[in-house]
């Protein structure tokens, strides 16, 4: 941004010599205060999310279960995200054994939701319909 120490310190409401320690790599630590107003002293968003997992943060034990109660968003947003093929099959058996659509109407709102800012979920919205067909060849 051309701006020296002394301006962006000045900007940020930090000390010129935490700046240039930073610079030097010499500050253990910076806090999330100085570094939210650096980043806003410069333009840049600081984002916060969760990590990316490669494994389920919980067991789908709910999946091996009648899904009834504990299928909640939450455990939907950690299956679509995080499961596996496998496991979004398991995610479409529990759709297709409720009858009442309560299941499907969430999961379906949940992928279109993560799928605007995940990856993975944008393939499983792809693969959903795939995996339900496959779930209905199978129940015939």
């Amino acid at each position: 941004m051309g701006l020296t120490l002394t301006q962006l310190a000045a900007q940020a409401a930090v000390g010129r010599s935490t700046l240039a320690a930073l610079e030097a790599g010499k500050l253990p630590e910076l806090g999330l205060q100085r570094v939210a107003r650096l980043c806003a002293a410069v333009d840049l968003v600081l984002e916060a999310r969760p990590l990316e997992l490669n494994e389920p943060l919980m067991t789908h034990r709910h999946l091996s279960e009648v899904a009834g109660r504990e299928l909640t968003k939450a455990a939907i947003d950690d299956i679509i995200t995080r499961g596996t093929v496998g496991t979004w099959r398991k995610l479409v058996q529990a759709m297709d054994a409720d009858k009442t659509g309560r299941i499907a109407r969430r999961v379906n709102v949940m992928a279109q939701v993560l799928g605007k800012r995940d990856s993975k979920a944008r393939a499983f919205s792809t693969l959903l319909r795939t995996l339900r067909n496959s779930s209905d060849a199978k129940a015939e």
